[in-house]
């Protein structure tokens, strides 16, 4: 399978030319790295933040994913992979959150013909890959219903919610069962032993907005990445600060899986797509934030 061909069946199964107003990466880039990004970025991917971002060889010899791209995934690809990730950026949680590639590995993605395309609304969105409802169907949690879109044009949204019969500890077990080994799992609170009607939202889900939303939904314990933060960015603190307070405010139970953790699950079913289209593909194992 050729480059072009790959691109237009990720662009049509994410709907990338329909997004629009998704998380402004460029602009990440810009104020904690620089405008470099701009020298290897398609143009198609300015703007929308999503799809292709750095175009390889026209041949495509094997396939990786991963959560965050980072220096040390990039030099571990062999030439003309194809790299598909929920994010164009690193994380560093502990120092600086966000972390852009720096120029050295964009030049690496160029010799060695790699191609680099991220999906980041639109898997969050999506019906069938998407982290929150994944996780939720690794909790058991099958009623599920969708809301809280994080981009426009594109439908879905990045939550789910729906009832479980599980104890709060129960389902902290089975998200550390469904998550794998070396992804820390805790309860960052717990009011009740019942979980209730359990709210997810992967990846960096501790925000006040969405536990509002999630409330009006009938939200009595709410699972996300990012409720254990150790981000020094003072605004970031801030943020879950005011999600934790309003979970205490509300008898909430909150659980935490980390960032990465719980966006490894889409990353693993997005290696079966490649590999029912007959291409070699395999997870590339990152780091999470905590443990």
């Amino acid at each position: 399978m050729t480059r072009d061909e790959l691109v237009a069946k990720l662009d049509e199964y994410f709907w990338i030319a329909d997004v629009s107003n998704d998380a402004s990466w460029g602009e990440t880039y810009d104020f904690v790295g620089g405008p470099y990004w701009r020298e290897y970025a398609e143009p198609t991917w300015v703007g929308r933040w999503n799809g292709l971002m750095v175009r390889g060889g026209e041949a495509v010899e094997r396939v990786a994913t991963c959560v965050f791209p980072s220096a040390e995934i990039v030099d571990g690809l062999e030439p003309r992979t194809f790299l598909f990730s929920e994010h164009p950026v690193a994380l560093e949680d502990d120092v600086v959150g966000f972390e852009p590639l720096p120029r050295s590995t964009f030049e690496t993605l160029r010799e060695r013909e790699i191609s680099f395309y991220h999906a980041h609304a639109p898997l969050d969105h999506h019906p069938d890959v998407s982290p929150s409802r994944l996780c939720a169907r690794g909790l058991g949690i099958e009623e599920l219903d969708e809301y809280f879109p994080i981009a426009d044009g594109i439908p879905g949204g990045a939550a789910v919610i729906g009832p479980s019969g599980e104890t709060v500890e129960g389902l902290r077990d089975r998200l550390a069962s469904f998550l794998g080994e070396g992804i820390p799992v805790e309860i960052v609170r717990s009011p009740r032993d019942r979980a209730g009607r359990v709210a997810v939202a992967g990846g960096g889900g501790a925000d006040r907005r969405l536990l509002e939303e999630s409330l009006e939904r009938g939200c009595e314990t709410f699972v996300t990445g990012n409720a254990a933060t150790r981000c020094r960015i003072g605004f970031v603190q801030d943020g879950v600060r005011a999600f934790l307070e309003l979970a205490d405010e509300e008898g909430v139970a909150v659980i935490d899986g980390t960032h990465y953790g719980t966006e490894i699950p889409p990353q693993l079913a997005m290696a079966e797509w490649f590999r029912a289209l007959g291409l070699e593909a395999v997870f590339v194992p990152g780091r999470p934030e905590r443990g």
